[in-house]
């Protein structure tokens, strides 16, 4: 059963250069206590996706132009400010992709906690700062009433991520959005951190929305993988079918640039140079006719560039954008 819904999202940026087109038409559904990996490139929509799921695109520059968001059966896009204000952090909350920005450098650590606290559960300010100390001895930080009254600079970065994802939890969310929350920490602490938040989806019964470019990351902790490039959706399968099958050339790409310590080149004792993707993304201020891939991909046709290809369920549950999905399923026998 889905607890949010996003159907046609389109989230545009209005520049000097002209209409970004950040997120075009994309849709999936997050299940009831899924983790669901939304993976791609740098710019190909991520991040603005959740965004605008927390209606937190900066209205100056960028509004969401089209499309659903409903969680629990409930319009988003549609809430006024003080109404979604009641939503994020309590019912869906984020967190961040760098959290040396995203706390604030004046407040303690204490206070920045307890505010989310007092704001959505209606507290007073010593049952907040216990409940602060509880989800930093959550997050597993030693000595968690010290803590309380440091500021984010005398933390690590694998603390400040913990500091993170204890404001994020303090409400018990039904939704966790995870921005590249592994991004600037050592292998060790990834682990770490990626072990904590799926012990703690399961003590608060939350499904994730988590976002990275790290498809070993998506390996490990989701169910079900969406694709993104160049703002559009183009493939959607369950983790172990995406591994296995990867039907859409992007996708295909991602998958050969991964490295691989088990495979040698040529049986040589040498391991395989990495495969790069040609060319480069395409500036989302363009329009886009056909395929937005057809520039990079070693399959495209003419049909690529001048048609968008649908989403078709290619494969029981497998979700492709691809005019050629045959040869690529051609190409990987």
């Amino acid at each position: 059963m889905s607890i949010l819904q996003v159907r046609d999202l389109a989230t545009h940026f209005f520049t000097q250069d002209g209409v970004a087109r950040a997120v075009d038409g994309v849709s999936f559904d997050l299940n009831h206590r899924e983790t669901l990996a939304i993976v791609g490139e740098s710019g190909c929509g991520k991040s603005v996706t959740a965004l605008s799921i927390l209606r937190l695109i900066q209205a100056e520059t960028g509004r969401i132009v089209g499309g659903s968001i409903k969680f629990e059966g409930r319009e988003l896009t549609t809430l006024t400010e003080e109404e979604m204000r009641g939503i994020r952090g309590h019912d869906i909350s984020m967190i961040f992709q760098e959290p040396m920005t995203s706390l604030n450098p004046v407040l303690t650590i204490g206070t920045q906690i307890a505010e989310n606290v007092v704001r959505h559960m209606g507290v007073s300010w010593k049952e907040a700062l216990d409940r602060s100390q509880e989800m930093l001895e959550l997050v597993k930080i030693s000595d968690a009433r010290r803590r309380l009254d440091e500021y984010p600079h005398q933390l690590s970065g694998g603390m400040r991520q913990r500091v993170m994802i204890a404001i994020a939890l303090s409400c018990n969310p039904r939704v966790l959005i995870a921005d590249e929350p592994t991004t600037a920490l050592d292998v060790t602490i990834q682990a770490q951190i990626l072990d904590l938040m799926l012990e703690l989806k399961e003590k608060i019964d939350a499904a994730i929305i988590m976002i990275t470019h790290d498809l070993g990351v998506v390996a490990e902790t989701a169910q079900r993988v969406v694709v993104m490039y160049a703002g559009r959706k183009v493939e959607e399968a369950t983790v172990e079918e995406l591994f296995a099958v990867p039907l859409h050339p992007y996708t295909r790409g991602l998958m050969r640039a991964i490295p691989r310590l088990d495979v040698d080149a040529e049986d040589q004792g040498r391991r395989a140079r990495l495969q790069e993707i040609p060319g480069m993304v395409p500036v989302l201020t363009q329009v886009i006719t056909g395929c937005a891939f057809a520039p990079r991909c070693p399959f495209a046709t003419a049909q690529c560039s001048a048609e968008r290809p649908p989403l078709i369920e290619s494969r029981p549950g497998h979700l492709a954008a691809c005019w050629h999905t045959d040869k690529v399923l051609e190409a990987a026998a």
